[in-house]
This record gives C-alpha cells, structure tokens and sequence, in this order.
C-alpha cells in the first residue's frame, strides 16, 4: 500500500472512528485501526464487535493494499503533525509515515486477521434529517437501563408507522420518548438499537454535520450512512414493553416552570439528597414548588421555586438525578410537571414544543 492524504482529512477520519477500538481488548486487532484503500479512497474501519464503523477519505493512492495498526498511537501521532500532507506505505505490516518535519513506523497486524464488518444490501427503509435525529438521541439517551440481563432495556426502541418515528427508552424508573414528525408515510417498523450505538452516530453527527441520516436494516443488523461514515450494529432481540398505556393522557395538577431555576433549586437540594440515593421531596401549591431533601448525615434543606400551578396541592417524591437528567436534554425556556397524587407517575414535557415525553416514578416513602 501506498498512498498520500491531508493531515487534516486523515486525522478527522482516525477520530471518527477511532473510539471503537479498545486498547485493552481481549483479541489484539480489535486495538487496532484498519487501513485499506478502496475505490480510489482510503477506508478506515475499527470494530468493538457490536459496533462497527467505515470512514472513506480522499487519497492520492498510489499502490493498493491494507494493514491494520494500533489506534492510539496512530491517532495521537496523526494529531500532532504540524504538516499538511502525510505520505504512507505499508511493507510486512510496518506502516510508514513521512511528511515535511518527520518520519515514524509503526508495526501492525495483516488486515487478514480483521473481523468482518457486516455489510447490509438491503434498501434504506429512511432518511431522516440529522441533526433531528441527533436531538431525539440526546433526549432519550439518558432512560436506558444499564441492567445487561435485560437486553431490552439496554437499547432505544426505533418505532415506524404512519407519519413519525418514535425514539424510546425505559429501565423501568423513568422512560423518555421522542417523536420525530415526516411530511411522508412510512414502513411499519420496530427494532431495538443498542443505545451505544445511537450514542455514538449522534458524536459523528455533531463531527461532520451530515445534512441526512439514512437507515438501512437487516434481519439482525441495523446500517446508519453519513455521508462517507457508516456506522453498522446489531439489532437487540426481544420485545419492547408495551409502555403507551402508562403513560397519562392528563394529570391532576400541572405546574410550569423555568427550567434553568427549576434545575438550580434541584441541584441544591441534590446536594443535600445525594447520601439518600438522591431522594427529595416536592411539594405543588398554589404558585411554588417547595423542594426538600434530609440527610441523617448532612443536615436538609428547603428551597422554592416559582411555578404557575393549576389543580390540587401534592407532595410527590422524587430522585432528583433523574429528574437533573430530563431538564439538562429539554432545550425550551420552561417545562410542564404533571402528577396525579403522590403514587402515580409525573410527567415532564417542554412548553412549546411537541414531541418530547418523560416520565419518572415516584419514590414510595412513610
């Protein structure tokens, strides 16, 4: 292999895909980043197994060939380089980078010894404009269950019918859905994504800022096309819970509040809460939300924060973390806090805007 690239293109493409590899994995290539020049570009591929990543840059490709080489080195010397071209040639598996201000070799592994990275044949079943999608993953990124011996919780649920696709996600306290709205009928669809992979095509959309996303699937593999990045998964068997009767078409008492005040009067109660796994205790009257926290520890607090409250008084208890994690993703200036009593669900909505639903579990305390 040999072939001349721009610093600068090859180094954004080693970033893009170059937290896949693990430094410390059980089979040495999976450490390793491959390099193989294809169709007149320059693929650059690494693998965790699960997810699998492809990033085509431009080359002047002089001899055709692949090796594959440890990331963190190659990412960090590529990074450094002050020039702005980078000459590379592979001879026994030794790769070689020249440029104006140096010269380095770095031994690799034959590119033989590479797993496969899936490739998916099928027709888009979607394209979705990307920086909605990007939205939607942030929102509901934060719900997953970290429980692996409930696979199913451990993904976002991708929903197709109709005129929407439903992103969702549950781990049984707290879910968050967000739907994004097309101006087209779409195939009737349900896969479950495990939510490392949608974390990680939500990084590489805010990296090269694609205009679209379109979404390739398989019987159990799922193909997300960036522009020249693809990101390939698998899909999590199983079935995801049936959630939309638990959500409420109304509540009792809904209060509106400044989500920047409403997250500080939190975090400060949170301080206080943090030694009794987060627990605080809210308190819907007239035009305030009282919030307290009591640690054995510590000591309490109660603090205020004004809110347009309509229906009856409620104490309600909460973790607060959850509730810091919902207000940090909703963008709008003020958010809607539905309850129904001190036993049922609340929801948290943006004023505003549609399309975005969280709802948390309350605490059960004496």
């Amino acid at each position: 292999m040999k072939l001349s690239c721009t610093q600068e293109n090859l180094n954004k493409g080693l970033n893009i895909i170059g937290r896949l590899a693990r430094p410390q994995a059980t089979l040495p290539v999976l450490s390793n980043i491959l390099l193989k020049t294809e169709n007149g570009r320059l693929k650059l591929s690494a693998t965790d197994l699960e997810i699998g990543a492809n990033c085509y840059i431009g080359a002047k490709i002089e001899k055709n060939g692949a090796v594959t080489i440890p990331a963190k080195l190659l990412i960090e010397y590529v990074s450094m380089s002050e020039d702005k071209r980078i000459n590379l040639s592979v001879s026994f598996n030794v790769l070689s980078l020249e440029s104006d201000k140096g010269k380095a070799k770095i031994k690799g592994i034959d590119a033989s010894e590479f797993p496969l990275i899936p490739e998916i044949k099928e027709k888009p079943l979607i394209s979705l404009p990307a920086n909605q999608l990007r939205e939607a993953i942030t929102q509901v990124s934060i719900a997953p269950s970290l429980d692996e011996t409930k696979p199913a919780l451990c993904g976002i649920c991708l929903k197709l019918s109709d005129k929407q696709v439903k992103l969702v996600a549950t781990d049984s306290f707290r879910l968050a859905e967000k739907i994004i709205y097309l101006d087209k009928e779409v195939e009737n669809k349900e896969i479950i994504v495990p939510a490392r992979t949608l974390i990680e095509v939500s990084r590489i959309v805010s990296l090269i800022h694609p205009a679209s996303i379109s979404i390739i699937v398989s019987k159990n593999q799922v193909l997300f096309i960036m522009d020249e990045v693809q990101i390939v998964s698998r899909i999590i068997e199983g079935s995801f819970p049936d959630y939309e009767p638990i959500i409420p078409k109304e509540t009792e008492t809904v209060a509106i509040i400044e989500t920047t005040a409403f997250q500080n009067t939190l975090k400060i109660a949170n301080l206080f809460a943090r030694e009794t796994g987060s627990n605080i205790k809210l308190e819907l009257n007239k035009d305030k939300i009282i919030v307290k926290a009591v640690s054995a520890l510590l000591g309490e607090n109660i603090s205020n924060t004004q809110a347009e409250i309509s229906g009856p008084k409620v104490e309600i208890t909460f973790n607060a973390k959850f509730l810091l994690d919902a207000l940090a993703v909703i963008p709008s200036m003020k958010v809607s806090l539905g309850v129904s009593g001190r036993l049922n669900p609340g929801l948290i909505k943006p004023v505003g805007q549609k399309g975005y639903t969280y709802l948390i579990m309350p605490l059960q305390t004496e």
